[in-house]
């Protein structure tokens, strides 16, 4: 009876070297996979903020495309990327809605266009 004892590593518990394997060998993969999906999401908030100052037509689409891709790269493992990286995506939208209602200077509000009286 005394030839099993819990040493309290899973490894060597069930007869193995010790050596972690099966989950943590791919782990990296999906931590490199998270990181480069937050990055790819704060490009695109980047880029539909930049395209509302430099076009002049608000673009919010980079933004939640950028949400999605950053809440992908949390649950792959980069939590702390993607929570920076949210904020800056939510920041992009608001700043595109803000500039859709004419709050920013210099760009000319979108709603307010009046109908040509024909």
């Amino acid at each position: 009876m005394g030839e099993h004892t819990d040493t309290g590593r899973p490894g060597e518990d069930f007869g193995g070297s010790g050596e972690e394997g099966g989950a943590g060998r791919g782990r990296p993969y999906l931590l490199l996979g998270g990181r480069i999906s937050c990055v790819i999401g704060v490009l695109l908030a980047a880029g539909g903020a930049l395209a509302t100052l430099v076009g002049g037509t608000p673009i919010t689409l980079g933004g939640a495309l950028g949400v999605a891709l950053c809440i992908l790269g949390y649950f792959l493992g980069a939590s702390r990327l993607a929570t920076a990286a949210i904020v800056l995506c939510v920041a992009s939208i608001f700043f595109a809605l803000a500039a859709s209602q004419g709050l920013i200077p210099g760009i000319e509000s979108l709603d307010h266009a009046q109908p040509s009286a024909d």
